[in-house]
């Protein structure tokens, strides 16, 4: 194989999934590029990054073994989602100014985006749309959407992009390109932030919080406060398992918050108390390197001894039930106080 056709993949602005992109790189290259393809995969893995860095490679103004070059007009104007070949759509584009977000991604705005695709490219040979959110269609955006895969103008690749394949319907997963993106590998990620100017201890917790999500890991990293408010909800539901004393005045503390509108901050908390749980049952059956709060593993090393690794399941499957009772509305002080109650007792020692 020729020696740039090797190297092609590592021009790609994507950190890990390597499997995907030297799939993407190749159909570039070869010019075998699908209509339509569905990248799919757990939110902060990285799926936004690669959907974007295929349309720059589709665009760009470089020989096909040098793309995405990174460097031409269009390589920049992608970059800047400024390109009038690109069309990127999600229920935050659709949302607009507006105050309240919108659930659904509606027909209108599909409408609005075949008009867009009959017209032929501008600058490049293809029209590329990026369709973020594509599991929140309606269904009548669905529908519509069904049609332009059905019969796509031939200089058209659309690149739909969802959390759970599963939630998007049989006749439209079928006339795309399937790619799935899995975590990308701790190491991997503590070794992209430290290369971000990152310090070594900060970029080890942050991997090993985002666990893989490589975007949620840059977002976190950007975002010097909410990581010291993660740390201080750590610090909170620790304190939390090791007393039920203090767990029951939390759990109260929480209801009025939530009763304040301050939702959000609940359900931080309770994510939080899930990975805690977590990592107690993993240094229980010995997988400390999998631990996502190693900075405390000290201290839930001596909380995991004081349960068999049934008690701890039984404080991660209530924790886990109070999450899907606040969504499904049951009356957050019962939910709560129910989550606590229901957790084993912490007094004696293995």
């Amino acid at each position: 194989m020729h020696e740039t056709e090797r190297e092609g993949p590592a021009r790609w602005p994507v950190i890990g999934h390597d499997a995907a992109v030297a799939a993407l790189d190749r159909a570039v290259r070869r010019g075998q590029v699908s209509h339509a393809y569905l990248i799919s995969g757990p939110a902060g893995v990285g799926r936004r990054a690669l959907a974007l860095a295929f349309a720059r490679a589709l665009l760009c103004q470089a020989v096909p073994h040098r793309r995405p070059c990174g460097s031409c007009p269009s390589c920049h104007r992608v970059e800047r989602a400024m390109h009038p070949d690109l069309t990127v759509l999600s229920l935050q584009a659709v949302g607009g100014e507006r105050e309240v977000r919108p659930t659904r991604i509606s027909i209108d705005a599909i409408r609005e985006l075949r008009a867009t695709l009959a017209l032929r490219p501008l600058e490049s040979d293809w029209r590329v749309v990026v369709i973020d959110d594509a599991d929140w269609l309606s269904r009548d955006a669905a529908d519509a959407l069904l049609k332009t895969l059905e019969e796509p103008p031939p200089f058209a690749v659309l690149i739909l992009i969802v959390e759970d394949i599963a939630s998007v319907a049989e006749t439209i997963r079928s006339r795309c390109q399937q790619i799935r993106l899995g975590p990308v590998p701790v190491a991997t990620v503590r070794a992209a932030l430290e290369s971000r100017g990152v310090g070594a201890p900060q970029a080890a917790l942050i991997a090993s919080l985002t666990r893989g999500r490589i975007g949620e890991a840059f977002r976190l990293a950007a975002d010097p406060e909410e990581l010291a408010r993660h740390q201080e909800l750590a610090e909170a539901g620790l304190q939390m398992l090791a007393d039920p004393l203090v767990a029951l005045g939390r759990a109260r503390q929480l209801a009025e918050s939530y009763r304040r509108g301050r939702r959000a901050q609940v359900e931080a908390q309770l994510a939080v108390l899930a990975m805690l749980w977590r990592d107690l049952l993993l240094l229980r059956y010995g997988l400390d390197d999998r631990v996502s709060y190693a900075g405390l593993r000290e201290r839930l090393e001596r909380l995991a001894r004081r349960w068999s690794p049934d008690e701890i399941v039984q404080g991660l499957r209530a924790t886990c039930q109070a999450m899907v009772d606040l969504e499904t509305n049951v009356q957050v002080r019962l939910a709560l106080d129910a989550l606590v109650t229901q957790w084993p007792s912490p007094e004696r020692t293995r």
